[in-house]
């Protein structure tokens, strides 16, 4: 059912701001947006920005309720998986005991049909299906950094053995590989569809709830990390270490120093051959 992650929404203080350090930083290009309606995903309405970088975007919101934002840090706030059929795919989704925001599917700026899950039944998490317009399938790479995809999107977990459970039952996920994380706590990779999710449980779980899964990071998929660092580092762009590591399921992953990214994890992956 799902194909792959179209993009990672971010909230804002400053869109402005946000969206010229993706045009420094990864070369983006700003695909349209405007302002916004009041909605589940938005209550107090806003603007925002599409940006677009080798064959990935970012949706950028600035909200009108700035409570709680800096204007320094993009925060994670959502996560789009694209479908063939929206209408096919919610009924499926329905019928498996999955709600639904709003009366249906609104189609967006960039002509993309978006419905968002009732974060309620996603561990809080706020997650939308989007049918793309056909005309996307044909098109030309983006600007700048050579992106090809996003891999995955990790969030921290209580309760991994659970999370994993819930990924498996509920979107046929195949759990692929895992155990304990670099940084203490331990980790699992899930495959469901054509698309991951990096479950993260950390060494000290005091204060997190038990049925809310936190959205911690972003992996961008290139084709060499060490070509595309060099390209990263002439535009101001900094790194955690000289050269990636390999993880669990083979994947060669190098994180961004978050001083340089206003404060939102990300990391360089090459996949496997």
């Amino acid at each position: 059912m799902f194909q792959k992650i179209q993009h990672i929404g971010y909230l804002t203080h400053d869109l402005s701001a946000a969206v010229a350090w993706f045009e420094k930083s990864f070369g983006a290009v700003n695909g349209g947006g405007g302002p916004i309606s009041e909605s589940y995903a938005v209550p107090s309405g806003g603007r925002n920005a599409y940006m677009r970088f080798g064959r990935v975007e970012a949706e950028i919101i600035e909200p009108q309720d700035k409570q709680g934002l800096f204007g320094d840090r993009l925060t994670m706030h959502h996560v789009g998986y694209v479908v063939a059929d929206i209408d096919q795919s919610v009924a499926a989704l329905t019928a498996k005991g999955f709600k639904f925001a709003g009366g249906g599917a609104f189609t967006n700026v960039m002509g993309q049909q978006v419905l968002y899950f009732d974060a309620s039944t996603t561990n809080g998490v706020k997650v939308h299906l989007t049918q793309l317009p056909s005309a996307a399938d044909s098109q030309a790479p983006g600007q700048g950094l050579e992106i090809e995809g996003i891999v995955h999107a990790g969030y921290r977990v209580k309760n991994l053995d659970k999370a994993i459970a819930w990924y498996v039952d509920n979107f046929q996920g195949e759990h692929i590989g895992g155990g304990a994380s670099r940084s203490g706590g331990r980790n699992a990779f899930v495959n469901f569809g054509q698309v991951q999710v990096e479950l993260i449980e950390p060494a000290d779980t005091a204060g997190m709830s038990d049925d809310v899964h936190d959205m911690d990071h972003v992996g961008y998929v290139v084709g060499d990390v060490l070509s595309c660092m060099g390209g990263c580092q002439a535009r101001g762009l900094k790194f955690v270490a000289d050269a990636p590591n390999t993880n669990s399921v083979r994947q060669q992953v190098l994180y961004f120093d978050t001083e340089t990214t206003l404060g939102s994890r990300m990391h360089l992956t090459r996949l496997p051959d």
